[in-house]
């Protein structure tokens, strides 16, 4: 019980932590596009980056937990005789199965569930800020623009291609499970 415990706790405060974040970037990318410097709209896009990024490492430690939590309810409903403790069952129909393949919180075999879309505004809203700030931005800087949109593109495009395929392959949680499991 006193891990059940622990791992509710830091499924908690990694939520936190993920909200905490988005609020924290998105006012920093706001106080960039305020400041209206050339260097302030150039650093917004690749902060818009690294939002996403930390999203998913926060959103990573939290199904961290759900796992670790689920296996602590099972032993204990084992143990006992029955199915008393149930939230992970209500926690993977509420939020998202925990199991599903997913990009950061984006299921892709449930693009309509609440999570999923919470999770695609979060996208349009951060994607819209970085266009803005390149709308204002690529006037500025004259030819080597190209070369600094190139540089975005390549590195939102390799954080999203590994974040694709790290969520997708679900390695780290599934090796987690096995281990609890054993």
């Amino acid at each position: 019980m006193e891990q059940l415990r622990r791992m509710r706790e830091m499924q908690y405060a990694y939520h936190r932590k993920f909200f905490h974040g988005l609020y924290f970037f998105l006012l920093l990318i706001i106080g960039c596009l305020l400041w209206d410097s050339p260097l302030s709209l150039a650093l917004a896009p690749l902060l818009v980056i690294t939002a996403g990024t930390q999203s998913c490492f926060y959103l990573h430690f939290v199904d961290f937990a759900r796992i670790h939590a689920r296996t602590m309810e099972e032993r204990l409903n084992k143990t006992l005789g029955k199915g008393t403790l149930i939230g992970s069952e209500i926690e993977d129909l509420y939020f998202y199965p925990v199991d599903a393949p997913k990009i950061g919180g984006f299921v892709p075999t449930a693009p309509l569930r609440f999570f999923s879309f919470f999770t695609l505004h979060w996208i349009a809203l951060w994607l819209g800020l970085a266009a803005f700030a390149l709308w204002r931005l690529l006037p500025m800087m004259g030819p080597c623009g190209r070369s600094y949109l190139a540089l975005v593109a390549f590195w939102g495009g390799l954080n999203l291609a590994y974040l694709s395929w790290f969520f997708s392959r679900r390695e780290g949680l599934a090796s987690i499970e096995n281990f609890l499991r054993k």
